[in-house]
């Protein structure tokens, strides 16, 4: 049996050598990636963790017209307040009805853990049938219902022979995985067994009839279109700014562009077969459900990084044309790109040379972006990663070339190290992931965000969106400064002498 007839998927903890906890040079961490001893990487203390179920609950929040049913304690919803407003936000942008998110929970109840919660979450899945007429349910399986052994597949079975509606179960226990990135994979798996991939004669197409003397022919255009056809998988920090800017360079070389899974309906959801090439815009997050694809529908697929900075938009974009034989159209484009936005950020680029900068955020990214900003003349002294993965062993394979033999990588999401970390190395600025720019400017230091889904990031408009926000970080810190002196931060001095990564270590692996 293989992971996608399972009733529960496997986080990558269980499939792929994984860490949450590492710190080394560029030669360390890839000959740790590679001999395994990566998995040995631990922390003999920490503070705080990821949970798979926060990443898995946005994705499921942008499909339209479903509801959410939280399997769990009523807290487990918490964040799904501003899931809710972040999806219609996004939905807006992308010219879709921003319909309100639609959430429910079991609230699971102390006498629920001892007696089990399954009669509960069936009344809950009808009570969402009944009243809201939804295309779609997901059940977010939480920790709760995990430890006691509910069988939340067989209330979906249960529930599915009642309703219209698909129904189907995300498994997204947070304490199943180290890594964050096993959410993509739980909201996939949750896809891919419940969700139809191919459209639906007379509701989706008219059939062409073999005795129309045109048969052949719109047989023939239909393939051709489908084999240029490339499905392109979002990923929650793309906005739709990046999503026009890919389109535009795709469509610039004779291919149509399809982008799903997220922010679409059950009817885009079934055409997703109908494409020549399938492509990742980052590593950490499709190739699951790709690989799935795949093997049902011998659809090809491609893992090529993500489209930032100069060196990797074009091997990404060179990736996708090299399928389709149109490898020498791209590199005019590139070229042609390439100038346009060397000339847009040239005023720029005095105010950011020399400048010294940490990179923190999502490990694809933070990658990309540092040899990006090394490139334009700026100082990278530290990359920070949030988790690793085996699924971007080739893309820093290539960066740790690219990037000084002595530069130090790590992978963490501890504030306290990240504390410590930015007092001993004394950035100028920071590229940072979201929701962290608070605790960054505490320390004086400014930061930038390394995406928004208001704006670009993306390809060659991601690269000027990326110059102006760091010169324009740079231009005045006076608050960043300000708030320094009148903040006491709650670390010893004691801990300042310490290393950052001091609790890191092979010898601390249990």
């Amino acid at each position: 049996m293989n992971y996608f007839e399972l009733k529960i998927p496997p986080v990558r903890d269980q499939r792929m050598t994984v860490s949450d906890s590492f710190s080394g040079n560029g030669c360390e961490m890839m000959d740790c990636a590679k001999s395994g001893c990566m998995l040995r990487y631990n922390r003999r203390f920490r503070q705080s963790g990821t949970c798979q179920m926060s990443i898995s609950i946005l994705m499921a929040a942008t499909l339209e017209n479903a509801v959410l049913i939280m399997h769990g304690p009523i807290g487990c919803g918490a964040t799904l307040h501003t899931a809710g407003v972040g999806a219609a936000k996004g939905k807006l942008n992308r010219g879709k009805a921003a319909q309100p998110l639609v959430w429910l929970s079991t609230n699971l109840k102390e006498s629920d853990v001892v007696n089990g919660g399954e009669e509960k979450l069936i009344e809950t899945i009808r009570y969402a049938d009944r009243e809201f007429r939804p295309e779609i349910i997901f059940v977010i399986s939480t920790c709760a219902p995990n430890i006691i052994g509910d069988d939340v597949e067989s209330i979906v079975v249960r529930a599915q022979e009642e309703s219209s509606a698909i129904i189907t179960a995300i498994h997204c226990p947070g304490f199943r995985s180290r890594v964050i990135s096993s959410a993509y994979d739980a909201f996939y798996h949750a896809i891919l067994r419940h969700f139809p991939f191919e459209p639906e004669p007379f509701r989706d197409f008219t059939p062409l009839d073999p005795g129309d003397p045109a048969y052949e022919a719109e047989r023939e255009r239909y393939r051709h279109k489908k084999n240029h056809t490339v499905n392109l998988w979002r990923l929650e920090s793309v906005g739709a700014a990046d999503e026009r800017e890919i389109t535009r360079l795709l469509n610039a070389i004779g291919l149509s562009v399809r982008i799903v899974a997220e922010y679409a309906s059950r009817d885009e959801i079934r055409f997703v077969s109908q494409a020549g090439l399938n492509v990742s815009m980052c590593n950490v997050h499709d190739e699951y459900v790709m690989k799935y694809l795949q093997e049902k529908f011998g659809t090809p697929y491609i893992v090529a990084g993500i489209p930032i900075g100069f060196r990797g938009t074009r091997a990404w974009l060179l990736a996708i044309a090299r399928h389709f034989g149109l490898e020498k159209e791209m590199e005019k484009l590139a070229d042609y790109e390439e100038k346009q936005v060397r000339e847009a950020i040239e005023p720029l680029l005095p105010a950011i040379r020399g400048k010294r900068v940490l990179m923190c955020g999502g490990i694809v990214r933070v990658g990309e972006d540092a040899v990006l900003l090394q490139e334009l003349g700026m100082d990278v002294i530290g990359v920070r990663a949030y988790h690793y993965d085996d699924t971007v062993l080739p893309l820093y394979e290539r960066i740790t070339e690219e990037l000084p033999k002595t530069l130090q990588y790590s992978v963490s999401t501890e504030r306290f190290e990240l504390a410590n970390q930015i007092r001993r190395i004394k950035p100028d600025i920071m590229v940072s992931h979201v929701g962290v720019q608070g605790d960054i400017a505490k320390f004086g230091v400014p930061s930038v965000q390394s995406f928004d889904t208001e704006k670009g990031f993306l390809a060659y408009n991601g690269i000027f969106t990326r110059v102006r926000s760091i010169a324009f970080g740079l231009e005045n810190t006076s608050y960043q400064k300000r708030l320094s002196e009148h903040i006491e931060l709650p670390y010893k001095d004691s801990w300042y002498e310490k290393d950052p990564f001091y609790y890191v270590g092979e010898e601390s692996a249990g």
